[in-house]
């Protein structure tokens, strides 16, 4: 078990040692990329001639370890250190900036072969509109190697563990089976002996007490006491013998156990090691993920800073990891406020990019093409959002969001309202209850063919309303009590219920709802709530 259990540490040691190695040449290739859009400028505006030709051979030099570097991340060439084969997720990965490297390398290779007069701007142009594309694929390749390369350390972990459980199953079964039969008949002899020689004693008390038999019985006593005594003679060498043999078995098997002692000490001091170096990287990860999550709060903007535009208010978000995949927008010019709550595919990491993805597009919309009207919003929403993830992939990428818009306008009264697949509802100054239900479509792929419409609905509202924005995960969160998801249906009159409540304990009292109904049970989605007063 002790070989096996080697075996296993030395082939995941060799293993992180190349996966070291390859993450460490994917960093590499991020910052060689940025060296090549640099140098690539400097070339654009050097006018010296010496200086020109120092630069060019700098350039020419970083751009055949970039070019080498990459086809050894793709071929995982042995030679450099880089052994092994990509997974079906990197390889995908690789094929999605392929177009953006074979543009920046024959641009690369222009410039290499161009001289000081030759107009050079086309050639910068191309290499810095790709390398933006090309930096972003290499870090999710660079997130991806690290990501497997953990999970392999973990598999490992779990099958030391289930090795230690055997070997220390299989002493205690050496122990009941062996030591404690070989005790209880050493028990039984003795007692036995024991036995005998009561007898004895009985024997030669009756022959004290018969006096008129005692000549007789004398030459018959001391015959059987030579008998006896020869008898006990063999039996004590015998059992001198086999207490001598049985020591020497105990003595080795003592032996034995002490050396598989020192053995699992041994493998002990390794898996402390295993789990402090875990540890290390564990960290790494988690710092990382940290750090992409302040990016994506400072993306989305001041919660406070969002409430200050309005009456009152509130925003509850409740990520599912340590970064959401649901997140809200918030945009004012001179004529229109707009709220946007979206539910972006998956959670984590995978879904934290897509809303970072989302946040651009929205503000290049609005903000940059001056698009207000919710239809409007999303329908090129969708079309982007599409472009952007299938425009240079030969296969489909299925994912997307579900998206709730409103526009306010102060000055007529009206909230004009357009969503994909996520309501609004408003509660009225009468105390009614409104549910405006958004297009049956999402944002982005989908597998029917079919025309997507995305309608908007305009109506008016008095000051001291209030509306809604959610995404889905409060409601799909399965309960401790019955595993049964929350349902719309129950969030709708949680909501309702809370009519005359301000913003601030509604909020309370819907995590506290959430709560109490998942009890236990993990979270299932992200959870984002918006609730504002007009």
């Amino acid at each position: 078990m002790s070989i096996t259990s080697q075996l296993i540490i030395r082939g995941v040691l060799s293993k992180q040692e190349k996966d070291a190695r390859v993450i460490n040449i994917s960093g590499r290739q991020r910052m060689l990329s940025q060296k090549i859009s640099k140098l690539a400028l400097q070339l654009e505006k050097e006018s010296e001639y010496e200086r020109y030709f120092d630069l060019k051979k700098e350039f020419e030099q970083v751009i055949e370890l970039w070019s080498s570097s990459h086809y050894g991340l793709i071929e995982r060439k042995e030679g450099m250190g880089l052994g092994g084969e990509n997974s079906t997720d990197v390889t995908t990965m690789f094929d999605g900036i392929k177009y953006n490297y074979e543009l920046i390398e024959e641009a690369a290779f222009s410039l290499i072969k161009s001289d000081l007069d030759t107009d050079k701007h086309k050639l910068v142009a191309q290499i810095l509109m790709n390398e933006g594309d090309f930096l972003k694929g290499m870090n999710s390749i660079t997130f991806q190697y690290d990501f497997e390369s953990t999970s392999r350390i973990q598999t490992v972990k779990k099958i030391e563990i289930v090795i230690l459980i055997i070997t220390l199953t299989t002493i205690l079964l050496e122990a009941l089976l062996i030591f404690r039969p070989a005790v209880i008949a050493m028990t039984r002899y003795l007692s036995k002996l024991t036995e005998k020689n009561h007898e004895l004693e009985v024997a030669h008390q009756d022959l004290k007490i018969s006096n008129e038999l005692k000549k007789h019985a004398q030459e018959e006593l001391i015959a059987q006491l030579q008998e006896n005594h020869n008898l006990q003679m063999s039996i004590n060498q015998e059992l001198e013998v086999k207490i001598e043999e049985r020591t020497k078995e105990i003595q080795e098997q003592k032996e034995e156990i002490l050396q598989q002692s020192q053995e699992l000490q041994a493998q002990n001091d390794r898996i402390f090691d295993q789990n402090l170096q875990l540890s290390k990287v564990y960290k790494k990860v988690t710092d990382s993920i940290n750090y992409a999550r302040r990016l994506q709060n400072a993306m989305l903007g001041s919660r406070k800073s969002i409430l200050a535009h309005f009456t009152d208010g509130f925003i509850m978000s409740k990520p599912k990891d340590l970064i959401s995949g649901d997140f809200y927008w918030f945009h004012k010019n001179d004529d229109f406020k707009l709220l946007v709550a979206a539910d972006c595919t998956g959670h984590g990491v995978p879904a934290a990019f897509m809303t970072m993805i989302g946040n651009i597009l929205l503000n290049n919309i609005i903000i940059e093409n001056k698009i207000v009207e919710p239809s409007k919003i999303l329908e090129e929403l969708d079309a982007r959002l599409y472009q952007f993830l299938n425009s240079k992939r030969a296969e489909k990428v299925y994912d997307g969001m579900d998206i709730a818009i409103v526009r306010i306008d102060e000055a007529k009264k009206e909230i004009t309202f357009g969503g994909a697949k996520r309501p609004m509802f408003i509660r009225r100054s009468n105390g009614e209850f409104e549910i405006f239900k958004g297009a049956r479509v999402t944002i982005g792929y989908t597998s029917k063919q079919y025309e997507k419409i995305y309608p908007s609905v305009t109506t008016n509202y008095k000051t001291g309303e209030q509306f809604y924005l959610c995404s889905d995960g409060y409601q799909d969160q399965f309960g401790e009590k019955d595993n049964m998801k929350f349902q719309q249906s129950n969030l709708i009159s949680l909501i309702e219920s809370l009519g005359g409540v301000n913003m601030d304990e509604q909020k309370k009292v819907l995590r506290k709802s959430f709560d109490d109904w998942k009890g236990n049970v993990p979270q299932t989605d992200d959870v984002l709530i918006v609730g504002i007063e007009l």
